[in-house]
């Protein structure tokens, strides 16, 4: 009898292993076809995809864990802290000319923090960026651009990111299929000054007139266009692990932080290789400190 009852138990336990290995193979399948991420990878829902191409920008929510958001956030405030040098122009306001203070800074931006620190590189945020443009750019062999951190001080009002088209700080290329991600780090809310944005601005695939904040691009890097009082706006807000993406066309910027905490962001943007390879073989790597006549630049990259 005792035999027979072992054996009986190791039928039971087989068939129950089998049954939890059955159940959790089918919630794999079932995160790869529903929305939600396994892995690297975060699959996007058909109106995410939609959202993306006909009003300009979709907000995806719980993206990366928030021990991922930990690890990047350890990094990230050492760049706001001077602590990882950022040379030049590329540690400087968004909101502001280039000669203000770094004690009166609103927005304060840390461009190619990768190029400054590489150990970032390769961080949970990039691995599964990829995956998300993969799927809004399917077929398309997009590689990743520029990336940059923006850091709204705590009552800032004025740190306001203005009005503009990102097609306005970058040269005219044959392809310019862009995928602009914004992390939180930090909910972003309207208090804080979360994304706000104009649905559908950007179909049309035409630029607006843009004037830089100060008298030239030199003065300070920041443009702006004009957003009409009949004009449709939405906000995007966001919780810490979640994203936003935009395209390239799409009119968007920011109001002021008026909360008591910052609000803080790192933007990973993915371009068509082509045209990557195009903006550098000019010379343009987004870097701030880049060697261009912003009055020419255009003009000479159109020929």
């Amino acid at each position: 009898a005792k035999p027979a009852a072992a054996a009986m138990r190791a039928v039971v336990s087989a068939v129950a292993i089998s049954a939890g290995a059955a159940a959790a193979y089918l919630l794999y399948r079932r995160r790869r076809r529903d929305p939600g991420r396994v892995g690297d990878y975060y699959k996007l829902t058909a109106q995410q995809i939609l959202d993306f191409h006909q009003l300009g920008l979709a907000r995806l929510e719980s993206v990366l864990t928030d021990e991922e958001v930990r690890g990047i956030e350890e990094v990230y405030d050492k760049f706001m802290r001077r602590e990882i040098h950022v040379p030049g122009r590329d540690f400087c306001d968004m909101s502001k000319t280039y000669d203000t203070p770094f004690e009166q800074w609103s927005i304060v931006n840390a461009m190619l923090p990768t190029k400054y620190h590489p150990p970032l590189a390769g961080n949970a945020f990039e691995r599964v960026a990829e995956t998300i443009v993969a799927q809004l750019f399917p077929g398309k062999k997009m590689v990743k651009d520029y990336d940059q951190l923006l850091n709204k001080r705590p009552g800032k009002e004025d740190a306001v990111f203005a009005w503009h088209q990102d097609m306005a700080y970058w040269p005219p290329t044959k392809d310019t299929a862009t995928v602009t991600l914004s992390l939180a780090i930090d909910d972003s809310t309207e208090q804080n000054g979360c994304l706000r944005f104009v649905p559908r601005s950007g179909l049309a695939k035409t630029l607006r007139e843009h004037k830089p904040l100060g008298s030239s691009r030199d003065e300070a890097h920041a443009i702006q266009a004009v957003v009409g009082p009949e004009e449709e706006v939405r906000l995007a807000p966001v919780a810490r692990g979640s994203l936003t993406v935009h395209d390239e066309w799409v009119v968007h910027g920011s109001g002021g932080n008026g909360s008591k905490g910052p609000r803080r962001t790192y933007v990973i943007a993915f371009r068509a290789a082509e045209t990557v390879a195009q903006e550098r073989a000019a010379g343009f790597t987004h870097s701030h400190n880049d060697k261009v006549n912003w009055d020419t630049f255009r003009e000479h990259m159109s020929t």
